[in-house]
This record gives C-alpha cells, sequence and structure tokens, in this order.
C-alpha cells in the first residue's frame, strides 16, 4: 500500500505444509532488501528479535519473531508469523522516514492482522458485494464487471455460485422475474425437475426460490423402489434464491448444486448478503 512518496504498508503470505524455519524465511526476505537498497547505493542496518509488542497474548497459535531495520533516510518496523492453525507464514513491514515515528502505526496494525477467520464461514467482498460463505468451499471461478459479479465456490463435486446483476429494471421491463431467471439459466436447470415458489413480494424486495432434482432414466420406477434407490445411489440436487432489490435496482441469484440437501446453505449466504444500504 502505496502514498504519493513510497509504499508504507507490505503483507506476504504463502501457505506451508509443513513448519517453516522463519529465521531462514527471513533471510530470503532481508537478502532482497539489501539487493534492492544496493541498487541505489544505500546500506541498511537488520535487528531481528526485537520486543515491538510487549504483550503478544493476541498472536495465540503463532510462531513469531519481530525486526526492524533503517537505512540513511528510511525505516522499518515488521514481523513475520507462522500460524498453526491455517498453517500459513505472513510478514508485514511497515516504512517511514528515518524521523518519522511510525513505531506505534506498526504496532496498531501489526496486532490488527487476521490470517484466518475465527466463525464457520469466510467474508467474501467485492464491489460492495459481501457475502459469508462456508470456511470449506474454496473459490473456483470469478468475473467482475459493470453490469455483473460472479463468484463460484467449490468443495469436491459441491458447487455454489452467488451472482449479482445490475440494471435490474431494464433487465425485467416486459417479463416477471421467474421468466427471466428461467430464461437466463436455461441451460443449468435443463435435465432437473423443479419447481419455483414465490417467497416474498414487498415494496422493495421480490424473492423467488427454486428446489429440484436431478431427473434420471430410474424416475420412471415406481416409487416404493425408487425411494430404495434413492438410498443407494444420491441424485444430485440444486436449490437456488433469486431476488430482486429495487432499492439498489440489482438481481440476486444464490445457485448450490449437490448430492445433499442444497437447500439450507442456499438460505444462509442468501440471508448473509446485504442487498442495499438501510
Amino acid at each position: 500500500m502505496d502514498d504519493h512518496v513510497m509504499p508504507r504498508l507490505e503483507l506476504k503470505w504463502a501457505s506451508h505444509r509443513g513448519k517453516p524455519d522463519l529465521n531462514n524465511l527471513l533471510d530470503e526476505y532481508f537478502k532482497g532488501l539489501r539487493k534492492e537498497y544496493g541498487k541505489k547505493g544505500a546500506q541498511i542496518r537488520i535487528k531481528r528479535g526485537i520486543s515491538l509488542v510487549k504483550d503478544t497474548s493476541g498472536f495465540q497459535n503463532k510462531d513469531l519473531i519481530f525486526f526492524s531495520w533503517k537505512s540513511a533516510k528510511v525505516r522499518a518496523f515488521g514481523m513475520i508469523w507462522f500460524c498453526a492453525d491455517c498453517r500459513r507464514t505472513l510478514i508485514a513491514q511497515m516504512n517511514g522516514f528515518s524521523g518519522e515515528n511510525i513505531r506505534s502505526r506498526a504496532i496498531d496494525i501489526f496486532t490488527s492482522i487476521e490470517d484466518h477467520p475465527t466463525g464457520p464461514s469466510n467474508l467474501w467482498t467485492a464491489y460492495g458485494l459481501e457475502v459469508e460463505v462456508p470456511r470449506r468451499y474454496r473459490l473456483e471461478k470469478h468475473k467482475m464487471m459493470s453490469a455483473y459479479l460472479l463468484l463460484s465456490f467449490a468443495d469436491g463435486s459441491r458447487r455454489i455460485a452467488i451472482e449479482r446483476y445490475g440494471l435490474a429494471d431494464t433487465l425485467l421491463r416486459s417479463i416477471s422475474l421467474e421468466e427471466w431467471f428461467r430464461r437466463t439459466y436455461a441451460r443449468d436447470i435443463k435435465g432437473y425437475g423443479f419447481q419455483i415458489y414465490p417467497i416474498s413480494a414487498d415494496g422493495i424486495h421480490e424473492e423467488i426460490s427454486l428446489e429440484g432434482y436431478k431427473l434420471r432414466f430410474i424416475d420412471r420406477i415406481p416409487l416404493s423402489i425408487l425411494g430404495v434407490l434413492d438410498l443407494i445411489v444420491r441424485r444430485r440436487r440444486m436449490s437456488a434464491r433469486i431476488w430482486r432489490c429495487r432499492e439498489s435496482n440489482r438481481i440476486f441469484v444464490v445457485r448450490s448444486v449437490a448430492k445433499v440437501d442444497t437447500s439450507k446453505i442456499v438460505q444462509d449466504i442468501a440471508s448473509s448478503i446485504r442487498c442495499h444500504e438501510g
């Protein structure tokens, strides 16, 4: 993160399978610093293992080393940690001029950093969209355009897609929300038997819900036998929440496909989205 003069805050992180040697990582980091400032004809003096934060109780389950360095014109405070919970290393560095008091600012920032959420979900944000997604899901694909945003997640064969469309009044000018959904997602819902239910239609929101199952050739088998087959070979399920927000003039779509119940996770994710201010 830069201001008009220099990079002020630097953050670097990486995942590890085993437990890394933080001092070895710092050796490589300092080697890069010396090379960078050596090109400018400057020498830097480095101190590692300094006592920057007196109370380190907030850094739970973390191996932690604080460091500092300075040249004739620039000084910096930094830290490196390894988190045993998320298996990540993180390097943070706060930069300033030699006569500038950045120590307290560095302490405030370093003690505020979190490398993983403490709850069951991750908060994802993009262009005003905020959504909570279970931590086991990993971002698989994304699209970010002026009138369309997609965040797609996967957990094995389980899929979640969160989409936001702009200009809802234009998209729904001559068709209903359900008709728009059927047309827009015709390819995605093809091969599924489903029902669409209206949920609400107040002055601000109009919302519908979809619940369905993947169609199979054995669906023609009598129900008593089909129930046994469903216990042996689970069929793929699909759930969706689709709503129009007149306040923000947007359409939101949350979909999930999996061989387990998909209705609850869709409801939870949709409920975490704040579609307009106020």
